[in-house]
């Protein structure tokens, strides 16, 4: 049948040829995208593994951490078992020394009475004495029956009066003793009670030292374990992106190391410079001042021997070279935070 012009049947051949171009252009297209998927996925993988490792170091840092707490904590609880024993034992001698100073004090109070009754006594003596009208000397030498009798009194008038100062000497002293021994112990029990107080200072501070330890201890641990977590959710998403990227290298037919497709005309894996920059040779960060495609910073640029003014002024040919000078192989992709 003869196609009139106009009519859809005179369309389909042109309408052939157009779907024919787009799969031909899809199908050229396809081990691009696979590229970039690639490339994007061992990028990924590549983070993935640096951020795993920063994440290991981290957790050993917490777990070193958590051991050094736990430890200051065991010592610190070592020590104040100690320190409470010893104030359990000077609390025990400073009670033992309140009990001695009431004894001393209950013994200085009968001295004290003692003595005031023999003082009391000799008073009374006196009293009778000058009220009996009691012979002076000159009257015991005159009433004495010859000179026998009259040492005689004599001496018994000196006795009498030697024993009465002599008793009241001897209480008086007793007293004295009384009140030194008084003072020694509560010197003694001052001194247990300044000692109770600072070991029950030092249990009390060796107490806080143990709780903040104990808390540092706690705190070490959750973080340690948020990060364990995080790691292993980080390996589970790396194994995932592993094993699509294998999937796509299979698919696409290309070998692990297909570098050429993941770098993409760039001196390091596109995906980064993509994240860094966009792929913009000009790109300025203005906090920074990091510049290019990939992103130096004004001394690192300078340190690799750029001679332009400033990375992003740099011709595309010298971002390139020292790109790859600083990625050196993959060694060097530290220096990038994508």
């Amino acid at each position: 049948m003869d196609r009139v012009p106009g009519h859809p049947a005179a369309a389909w051949p042109r309408l052939a040829w157009l779907v024919s171009l787009a799969l031909l252009a899809v199908l050229a297209m396809a081990p691009r995208a696979g590229a970039a998927d690639i490339a994007t996925l061992q990028a990924r993988v590549d983070n993935a593994k640096a951020e795993a490792r920063g994440l290991a170091s981290a957790v050993q840092m917490r777990t070193a951490e958590l051991e050094a707490a736990q430890g200051e904590a065991a010592t610190a609880g070592r020590r104040q078992q100690v320190l409470e024993a010893e104030l359990a034992q000077s609390v025990a001698r400073a009670r033992a020394l309140e009990a001695r100073v009431t004894a001393a004090q209950e013994r200085l109070a009968k001295a004290q009475a003692r003595f005031h009754r023999m003082q009391r006594m000799l008073a009374n003596r006196l009293v009778a004495i000058y009220k009996s009208d009691t012979p002076d000397l000159a009257t015991v030498l005159l009433e004495s029956d010859g000179f026998s009798d009259l040492l005689t009194r004599t001496a018994y008038l000196q006795e009498i009066n030697e024993a009465d100062i002599a008793l009241v000497d001897r209480v008086q002293e007793l007293r004295n003793d009384v009140r030194a021994a008084l003072a020694r112990v509560r010197a003694a029990r001052a001194v247990a009670a300044a000692h109770v107080e600072r070991v029950a200072a030092a249990r009390d501070e060796i107490a806080r030292i143990r709780a903040a330890a104990a808390a540092r201890a706690a705190r070490y641990a959750r973080a340690r374990a948020a990060q364990q977590a995080a790691l292993s959710t980080l390996r589970s998403r790396m194994a995932g992106w592993q094993s699509q990227l294998d999937a796509l290298q299979r698919a696409t037919g290309g070998p692990a190391g297909s570098v050429d497709q993941w770098f993409d005309g760039f001196a390091i894996p596109k995906a980064i410079v993509m994240c860094e920059s966009g792929g913009n040779y000009g790109a300025l960060n203005p906090s920074s001042g990091a510049g290019g495609a990939y992103q130096f910073l004004p001394e690192t640029y300078k340190g690799l021997g750029g001679q332009a003014e400033a990375p992003h002024l740099a011709p595309k040919e010298e971002q390139d070279r020292l790109a790859a000078k600083l990625w050196a192989d993959g060694r060097g992709r530290g220096n990038w935070e994508c």
